[in-house]
């Protein structure tokens, strides 16, 4: 009986999500908050941080995106529906194809903390958290499969019964 059960802990553990390699390590996740008010103090530290693709900006030296950060579930994505954090920029020396790292996109980072750049929103200059990134990792796009009801009766209420049962086969 010995096997069997562990073939059922290695099927169970198996089909667990886990972070992509790129992003394990030990890294801490700061808020931007913090980071934003003392930002000499994560100098040089590692930190994963990770959101939504706002902007991407190829220099002659260095590429820079421009990140919408949001908390991170267990396997290192962004949360959907959370609340955004604010912003950050991402640098790294390699070419990113903006037609690859597209708006809307996401992203995870692991990087060392860069301190402050400034960056031009509109006609405001704001400052971002600086991120010097190591290794990130690009999600795929989320699927939204439709919901298929193949009978009547599985229909939601509010969509097909205007009065609700039981006056619906009246």
């Amino acid at each position: 009986m010995k096997p069997m059960y562990l073939l059922g802990l290695f099927l169970l553990l198996s089909a667990c999500a886990t972070m992509p390699p790129e992003l394990a390590g030990v890294a801490e996740s700061p808020s931007l908050d913090e980071v934003a008010a003392q930002p000499e103090s994560f100098r040089g530290r590692r930190i994963r941080w990770g959101g939504t693709i706002i902007e991407v900006s190829n220099e002659a030296d260095a590429t820079f995106l421009q990140i919408l950060a949001k908390p991170l579930d267990r396997t290192g994505r962004p949360e959907e529906d959370a609340t955004p954090q604010g912003r950050f920029l991402m640098r790294t020396e390699q070419f990113l194809d903006p037609a690859i790292y597209l708006r809307e996109r996401e992203i995870t980072v692991v990087g060392t903390g860069a301190g402050i750049a400034e960056r031009q929103i509109g006609k405001r200059s704001v400052k971002l958290p600086l991120l010097e990134a190591e290794r990130w990792h690009l999600w795929p796009k989320r699927e939204r499969t439709p919901v298929y009801y193949p009978y009547w009766w599985y229909y939601p209420y509010p969509m097909y019964y205007r009065y609700g049962w039981p006056y619906w086969w009246w």
